[in-house]
């Protein structure tokens, strides 16, 4: 898993640079209000959904009141290219505690092997816009 921000993460995550900034910008799978920004985001591949290319999201925010809130959705590429979401759910509150001991939990519940999840943290960057930026240009 990938801990912090780097060049590598944002362009291999789910080896789907575009759709992610797809996504968060053009989609606003987020909801995304004036001062909240992004906190991190994960991609689970189960080696065997490659052909397929299956893979299980999860996007968090960062609220203004200082929780999380998050959108996680399954999506795959079929032979058209068109990326398709479904199952989409939504946490609209969530504490910033919990989010680690929620992706502990589905990555034991699953039993994912650390190579099949990208995770890639955002935390650190201070504005929306400055997460944006890096997004954009994959640096």
């Amino acid at each position: 898993m990938t801990t912090d921000f780097d060049t590598q993460s944002c362009a291999e995550l789910c080896s789907a640079g575009p759709e992610v900034r797809a996504d968060l910008f053009a989609d606003n799978l987020l909801h995304l209000k004036p001062g909240e920004r992004l906190w991190k985001l994960y991609c689970f591949w189960a080696a065997e959904s490659r052909a397929t290319q299956l893979r299980h999201r999860i996007y968090t925010k960062l609220k203004t009141d200082g929780r999380l809130a998050l959108v996680t959705f399954a999506i795959h590429t079929p032979i058209e290219g068109r990326p398709v979401r479904s199952n989409i759910v939504r946490v609209p509150d969530l504490p910033a505690q919990a989010l680690d001991r929620i992706i502990s939990a589905i990555i034991a519940q699953t039993k994912t092997p650390s190579e099949e999840i990208d995770e890639l943290d955002l935390s650190a960057i201070p504005t929306l816009e400055a997460q944006f930026q890096r997004l954009a240009n994959g640096d």
